[in-house]
């Protein structure tokens, strides 16, 4: 039997109002169409509920994958109910970063969820579609026909990236997506482009305790400087392309190889702006100087936080005088810095709120990416803690919640304390009621909600259904 698959992903999962297009369903799909796999793509964040519906029953698909990511989750599980409901035949797959850390929860809570793909899903994807028996797939979660869970091995890397097909560009159209930012890099308009998603690597060097990299992708690789830079040629000169950005966790972790695509873009006069992601130890003058004239207009650092105790909780042993040393470097250079922190670390107070102020006023980054609050993912050597201490259970992830913030140490009031002090870049004082006045707000609205629980427990108070588009625990 000759499958026809149709990929999803989820309406309601973008940044706001704000998305890219799907890249790994692009892959899959890249994939698929390569080896003769009839395939087409829709994603829920330009078509909305309505055209995937209508999209599922004119198509007529034998197989829905879907992405299924932590923050999406809930819409992933909506769209699969929608398959199985519009016809019961279809096989329903779901894969992804949430998709791969809790695969047997899905498995076992949701029966309109037929296989679930862990880790890179391009070959185990094409083994389903080409009709191999399920028991002999490996990197899939599924149920027998007895109604047992099994979980097969997983699957071994891609050794070589450049053997991976492109992904197919040609299943959406990318200025159908909105720009983002505000600027003009290399004579591009940065506001009036759409930014399309690309990867130089999977994997990352670092094991920080909030992220999930290693059981996903459990180690770095690298695709070569000709292989991205025929992708990246692919996109200016077929599809119109002008910015991009690499999604890569951590693009300079090899600085050889990043100077190589530097200049493999100047050799071909592709004419683009692109942001990446770094480290503040993995970059040099030299590596700046190549990203600049090949249109890197922006680096995004993690640097979470100024505080060199909390790096070390947080095992990012990047000494801070090194991050300072990076920003410095970076617009020395005329690329655009973003340093990226989060307000609420494992451990923080108020005392290293205020070695990050200092830092960002002695940095001076051009912009700072700040979370309110440390999301706890499944994966991380974070929720394995908050595990320990009581503070979430697996079932955690079977609510309608989209994450939970790490309150475990510092109240939600607090950590609006935190973000805010950050935003503004105000030290606090050392006695948390001298600050009572400066945010009044966020103690008012700490009593306001304190007022509004007590009366939903007595009853008096109907809990409102949350409008907005992410839930989150607190």
């Amino acid at each position: 039997m000759m499958h026809k698959v149709l990929l999803v992903n989820p309406p309601e999962s973008g940044r706001g109002e704000y998305s890219t297009p799907p890249l790994g369903l692009l892959y899959i799909a890249g994939t698929l169409k390569k080896n003769g796999i009839p395939v087409d793509l829709i994603d829920g964040y330009i078509e909305g509920w309505g055209g995937i519906e209508d999209k599922i029953r004119a198509y007529k698909p034998t197989i829905v994958g879907i992405t299924c990511h932590t923050y999406s989750r809930v819409k992933a599980l909506e769209v699969a109910r929608l398959a199985k409901r519009i016809d019961p035949k279809i096989m329903v797959e779901v894969g992804g970063a949430h998709a791969t850390l809790m695969h047997r929860q899905l498995i076992e809570n949701y029966p309109f969820i037929d296989i679930v793909m862990r880790g890179e899903g391009e070959i185990t994807f094409l083994e389903m579609c080409q009709g191999k028996d399920p028991s002999a797939i490996d990197g899939i979660t599924y149920r027998a026909p007895d109604g047992k869970t099994v979980v097969n091995p997983d699957r071994k890397l891609v050794a070589n990236l450049d053997e991976i097909p492109f992904p197919a560009w040609e299943l959406i159209d990318i200025k159908r997506y909105p720009s983002d930012g505000s600027g003009v890099c290399n004579g591009i308009d940065i506001s009036k482009e759409p930014c399309v998603p690309v990867v130089f690597s999977r994997g990352c060097i670092g094991s920080c305790i909030f992220c999930a990299d290693k059981l996903l992708w459990k180690r770095w690789r690298g695709r070569s400087a000709k292989n991205m830079a025929d992708e990246l040629e692919l996109l200016v000169k077929s599809y119109g392309a002008k910015r991009l950005a690499f999604n890569d966790d951590l693009f300079t972790a090899n600085r050889k190889a990043a100077a190589e695509l530097c200049d493999e873009i100047l050799k071909r006069g592709l004419h683009i702006v692109f942001e990446i992601v770094s480290r503040t130890d993995c970059l040099d003058p030299e590596l700046l100087a190549k990203l600049k004239k090949a249109g890197c207009f922006k680096i995004n650092f993690g640097i979470e936080t100024g505080s060199e105790e909390l790096l070390k909780v947080m095992k990012k042993p990047i000494p801070v005088a090194t991050s300072e040393k990076a920003i410095k470097m970076t617009k020395e250079a005329g690329i655009r810095t973003s340093a990226l922190l989060i307000a609420g670390n494992m451990g923080e107070t108020r005392a290293t709120i205020n070695q990050t102020v200092e830092f960002l006023k002695r940095a001076q980054p051009d912009d700072v990416g700040l979370a309110n609050g440390l999301r706890v993912l499944p994966g991380t050597e974070l929720y394995e803690h908050a595990k320990k201490v009581g503070f979430i259970a697996d079932d955690f992830w079977l609510t309608d919640y989209n994450w939970k913030i790490f309150t475990y140490e510092n109240s939600k009031l607090n950590l609006n304390i935190f973000h805010e002090a950050l935003n503004r870049r105000e030290t606090l004082p050392a006695v948390g009621a001298l600050d009572v006045i400066r945010y009044s707000r966020f103690y008012w609205k700490a009593v306001e909600d304190a007022i509004k629980a007590s009366l939903i427990r007595l009853g008096l108070l109907k809990k409102k259904k949350k409008q907005h588009k992410y839930e989150v625990a607190y």
